[in-house]
């Protein structure tokens, strides 16, 4: 156990000797060494956690998260002598985030994003081809061809210093985004790769299943971006894409941008049978399924140089890539994930 997701009514949290003690409702009792932990996040009100467990998490540098019904955390608690922050770091985020060099940054995070997309629909039309879908993959591949257009387009702009003061690149970068994020929901929806119910991408608050359960899974998936930023240093209020708000961790979710299609659309879609039609709320243990199924995916090796690692250990690197990027010593790359 290396996450632990608490999702249900009247349990409460503690902690004997070096070992997490879970008690549910209905009497279980479930223990876990706190080494093996690297983070608890509580997704249900009514969940009662001791003054110790927090004491001894913040010794371990273990993050506590709280989610919200929206699936949106709200709160994190994390002792200050397990942060890596730099304030050098930050200072440097400050400028770069108002200067033209955060353009160069954000188009690479969105043109992976698009990459990314591209990946899922070519991973579902290579799965399709192979089964008694075959005939569906034609839709697949013209909108992964479109998305491959779309990433090549961002590359291709020339940037200059009047577009960063008259802030036109954000509105450009994010309307392309916007018009591959239609053209990649709306192949998935034609190739009945999505339950009936989805007719469209809906954000936190959604009742339609298949959203929900992709609004909750991104909820998990924040808190592994979370965990990363903060330990690279960064301030997690400011970001580039994202417009600031209180309370809205804005570099969290610009960070998040190139993760979202490969870890938490790809495992949605193929939960989607169980997961079914229909506006009713996502029960725990379907939570728990959605939750398993994230936290597998980031515990998963990929090949990345020549060696496999955890996917959640690349996002740690490139978090400290991207730190690298914002002080000046190199480019930022993004991610891309072979389908």
């Amino acid at each position: 156990m290396r996450y632990l997701t608490v999702q249900n009514f009247g349990t409460s949290l503690g902690v004997e000797g070096a070992r997490l003690v879970v008690r549910e409702h209905d009497g279980t009792v479930i223990e876990e060494s706190l080494s093996r932990l690297r983070g608890i996040r509580i997704a249900k009100k009514g969940v009662s956690i001791s003054s110790n467990l927090i004491l001894e998490c913040a010794a371990r540098g273990i993050r506590i998260f709280f989610i919200d019904w929206r699936g949106h955390a709200v709160s994190s608690v994390i002792s200050p002598r397990n942060q890596h922050a730099v304030v050098t770091v930050r200072e440097a985020q400050f400028i770069c985030f108002h200067s033209p060099r955060c353009i160069e940054i954000s188009s690479e995070l969105i043109k992976t994003k698009i990459k990314n997309e591209r990946a899922v629909l070519l991973y579902f039309c290579k799965i399709m081809r192979n089964g008694s879908s075959a005939d569906k993959c034609d839709g697949l591949q013209k909108a992964a061809e479109q998305l491959k257009n779309n990433a090549a387009a961002i590359a291709s702009i020339k940037w200059n210093e009047e577009d960063f003061q008259r802030n036109q690149w954000r509105g450009r970068l994010m309307g392309i985004e916007g018009v591959c994020a239609n053209l990649y929901w709306n192949a998935l929806i034609r190739a009945g790769l999505m339950p009936d119910s989805f007719k469209y991408r809906e954000g936190r608050g959604s009742r339609e299943r298949a959203n929900s359960a992709l609004n909750y899974a991104y909820a998990i998936l924040e808190s592994y971006v979370w965990s990363a930023l903060d330990n690279a240093g960064f301030e997690l209020y400011e970001g580039m894409l994202h417009t600031d708000r209180p309370g809205k961790a804005s570099l969290v979710l610009d960070f998040m941008e190139e993760y979202r299609a490969w870890v938490v659309d790809r495992n949605i879609i193929k939960l989607r049978n169980v997961i079914g039609p229909g506006y009713e709320m996502l029960d725990p243990k379907m939570k728990k399924r959605i939750v398993d199924e994230i936290d597998s995916t980031m515990s998963a090796r990929i090949m990345k140089g020549h060696a496999r690692v955890k996917l959640e250990n690349i996002m740690q690197r490139q978090a400290y890539r991207l730190s690298g990027a914002v002080v000046g010593q190199k480019k930022y790359k993004g991610i891309s994930f072979n389908w």
